[in-house]
């Protein structure tokens, strides 16, 4: 009868542990348009520049000195500061028209413009260099993670979120990590914090494997304990 118990008891647990097992976590929510309407830019985003000299264009303009390949914060005015320019409207143009306005503020005619926004994304938890970071929306989770000096050997993907204003908007994205989905499909936006958190040494999971261990062990010593007695 007691053998019996312990057997049932050994069922329940090992069933129970199966099911946590395969329990997968809810797809996370692509909420965010992957393009912007109005603007490519808003208060608190990055511009990045890159500058060349358009060789069709006669002239000896040497564009490599003008310090504009860079990236450039907008600050909360929907402004940035450009070199040899000074202070510009960032805020309520696309791409295009900025890098157009640019262009037409440095009045030199062999120089070509390309701008590209920026988020701006803190990385929080395990990895090697974390810290703030300004990256194209269209980069993969794994890409700012690598901006971060890639992941410690202690990281728990499958409980990364994303925090906004102290929140948590976005998690269970481990999905997002191994189909490489971009921060903008993933609605992270300029002042977000992605969290990696550190293996934890003991889980429920954890917890339920010892006592299924330890149910075993008695039960085969109540199965050996028989067997002397006959």
């Amino acid at each position: 009868m007691k053998n019996q118990c312990w057997r049932d008891i050994v069922v329940i647990l090992t069933v129970f542990r199966l099911t946590l097992a395969s329990v997968v976590p809810p797809a996370f929510a692509q909420t965010r348009s992957t393009a912007k309407t109005a603007s490519d830019f808003a208060p608190g985003d990055g511009v990045r520049i890159k500058a060349w000299r358009d060789v069709s264009v006669s002239g000896q303009s040497d564009v490599s000195n003008l310090g504009l390949n860079d990236d450039f914060i907008i600050d909360n005015r929907g402004m940035m500061t450009v070199p040899i320019i000074g202070e510009m409207r960032a805020v309520g143009h696309t791409r295009r028209s900025l890098a157009r306005a640019i262009e037409d503020s440095l009045s030199i005619r062999a120089v070509r413009i390309m701008c590209s926004p920026l988020i701006r994304v803190t990385v929080l938890g395990a990895v090697n260099k974390p810290g703030s970071y300004l990256i194209e929306p269209k980069e993969s989770l794994w890409g700012l993670i690598n901006e971060a000096g890639g992941p410690g050997n202690d990281a728990e993907f499958k409980k990364i979120y994303v925090e906004r204003s102290g929140e948590v908007v976005v998690e269970n994205l481990l999905q997002a990590f191994e189909q490489a989905y971009s921060l903008e499909q993933l609605n992270v936006r300029s002042g977000d914090q992605v969290y990696v958190p550190r293996v934890s040494r003991f889980s429920f999971r954890t917890i339920v494997d010892y006592i299924t261990l330890a149910t075993s062990f008695t039960l085969l010593y109540f199965q050996l304990r028989d067997l002397n007695r006959k």
